[in-house]
């Protein structure tokens, strides 16, 4: 993280996510969010991950009898959450919704609301399945090269829009 971003104060805001696609990836989270953040295997139901047309991540969608598998991270903090809105082009490619999301635990299995990024109508499903394992395999590198990139030309100014949002969020849960 560059260290002109002011991290907010203990305690003002945190936020649970579920990640069904890149973000599974433990040094795509690294980079994106700044720092390594700890991930627990979690499922969604009622929806599946769907390869985008036209790219090399998944989306939602939203299937009776299905579900998508991902983890879950916990706690992270304003700004943390205000840099994966920026990555994910909140607003233009994706919303927010909160989410049940199932995690299996000594005591059986529960469910826990967590934030997940659900895709706008700007983005369609494309052709055959969302497979992380063969993502990591064929376009991780390419794909983690590029989000380096953008995320190392991240300004303050760029997260300001996104702080907001999650502020806001953050007063409402």
């Amino acid at each position: 993280m560059p260290p002109d971003i002011e991290r907010p104060r203990p305690g003002a805001g945190r936020f649970d996510f579920f990640f069904y696609g890149t973000l599974c990836d433990a040094d795509v989270r690294q980079v994106v969010l700044g720092r390594a953040v700890d991930a627990t295997p979690a499922i969604l139901d009622s929806y599946e991950a769907v390869p985008v047309e036209h790219g090399r991540y998944p989306i939602l969608q939203f299937l009776r009898g299905k579900s998508a598998t991902g983890v879950l991270c916990r706690g992270l903090d304003l700004t943390e959450a205000a840099r994966l809105g920026y990555y994910e082009h909140e607003g233009r490619d994706y919303g927010v919704k909160r989410l049940p999301v199932r995690l299996n635990s000594d005591a059986g299995p529960r469910t826990q609301p967590a934030w997940v990024f659900v895709q706008r109508a700007t983005l369609r499903r494309g052709m055959g399945r969302w497979d992380l394992a063969e993502w990591q395999r064929f376009a991780k590198r390419d794909f983690l090269d590029g989000v380096t990139r953008a995320m190392r030309k991240l300004e303050p100014k760029d997260l300001e829009p996104f702080i907001e949002l999650w502020r806001g969020r953050a007063s409402n849960t």
